[in-house]
């Protein structure tokens, strides 16, 4: 009777074990699959950071060439709000300019195309940028992760800072008349077409996604050129 009874204690807590064992591996796999679906977000968030910078800089290099070369700008479709910082204002459609050819053979001309929602606000929805030269080439310059672009022309003005005691109502009304609307309602206000001088780009991507594709995060770069035949040309 003690024999089996010790056969059946032995047997009692070998179970336990293997039970215990089976709950630990369980913990073990769950946190190293935690730890490595961690680890996977984190490389593809770093990806899609990756590729908006990469369309960013591409396409901001590719605009700021062409801009600063340009002789003229020919045409400029975007959203023309009256208040000119309304949120939809700028919202960009296409722009025609001529530049010089890359082989000093004359000029030609260049269209940037928006492809995508009217007003941009779709953030699941593709939106591309497109560039088309007159002599037949054709590039894609963004396609994927856009969350809006404005162009703005300007009649080249370097613009100052606001001043610390300035409102920002001043400070819009100082830059207002710089800024070009084809009813631009400042007394001395841009609305000439052929006296854009400079032009000012503010590209905003989404920069990370969620599970579902959805944004979460957005990265804005702002920048300014000033074209450099146009600029000898009038000064």
């Amino acid at each position: 009777m003690n024999i089996s009874r010790k056969k059946h204690s032995r047997r009692a807590v070998t179970l336990v074990e293997v039970m215990i064992s089976f709950m630990i591996l369980g913990i073990v796999l769950v946190v190293g699959y935690s730890m490595l679906n961690r680890t996977f977000v984190s490389l593809e968030r770093q990806r899609q950071s990756l590729d908006t910078l990469h369309e960013a800089r591409s396409f901001l290099m590719v605009i700021e060439r062409d801009l600063r070369e340009m002789t003229e700008v020919i045409e400029l479709d975007t959203i023309f709000k009256s208040s000119l910082f309304d949120e939809e204002n700028a919202l960009f459609h296409k722009i025609s300019m001529i530049i010089p050819k890359r082989d000093g053979s004359g000029f030609q001309k260049v269209t940037y195309s928006y492809n995508g929602p009217e007003k941009h606000h779709d953030g699941t929805t593709v939106k591309t940028i497109t560039r088309q030269a007159e002599d037949g080439a054709k590039r894609d310059l963004i396609t994927r992760q856009m969350n809006y672009l404005k162009i703005w022309g300007t009649d080249g003005t370097i613009f100052r800072n606001r001043y610390p005691e300035e409102s920002m109502e001043d400070y819009r009304n100082y830059l207002r008349p710089h800024y070009y609307h084809p009813s631009n309602p400042s007394a001395k206000g841009l609305r000439d077409l052929k006296k854009v001088k400079g032009v000012e780009v503010q590209l905003s991507m989404h920069e990370m996604y969620d599970s579902e594709r959805k944004p979460i995060k957005q990265r804005n770069f702002v920048t300014r050129i000033y074209s450099r035949i146009l600029n000898a040309k009038f000064d």
